[in-house]
C-alpha cells in the first residue's frame, strides 16, 4: 500500500472513531449533546472527508478551500454568543 493509501485509511477511521470517543465522554460523564459538541462532531467528520477526497483528486483546490472556509465559518460563527452552563444572562 502507498502512503497516500495509509492516509486515507487513517482519515476514514478517524471521523467515526471521533464521534464514538465524543458520545461515550458523554454519556460516561452523564451530559447532554448541546450546540457545542454537534460544531465539533461536524467537523470531526467533514475534516476528513474533504481529505480524502482532495487526496483522490475528486475535488480540486478552488473547492476544498471553499469547503474548509464554510466548515470553519460555521464553526467559528457563534464563538461570540457562547454562555457557559449556569452563567447569567442580562443586568439580573
Amino acid at each position: 500500500m502507498a502512503v497516500k493509501d495509509w492516509i486515507e485509511l487513517i482519515a476514514v477511521g478517524t471521523g467515526p472513531l471521533g464521534l464514538i470517543l465524543l458520545l461515550a465522554q458523554r454519556f460516561v460523564t452523564k451530559k447532554s449533546i448541546g450546540a457545542r459538541t454537534v460544531q465539533f462532531a461536524t467537523v470531526i467528520l467533514l475534516f476528513p472527508i474533504i481529505l480524502v477526497l482532495g487526496m483522490e483528486k475528486i475535488l480540486d483546490s478552488a473547492t476544498i478551500g471553499t469547503m474548509l472556509g464554510g466548515v470553519a465559518g460555521f464553526v467559528l460563527s457563534r464563538v461570540g454568543e457562547y454562555q457557559p452552563s449556569g452563567s447569567k444572562t442580562g443586568d439580573e
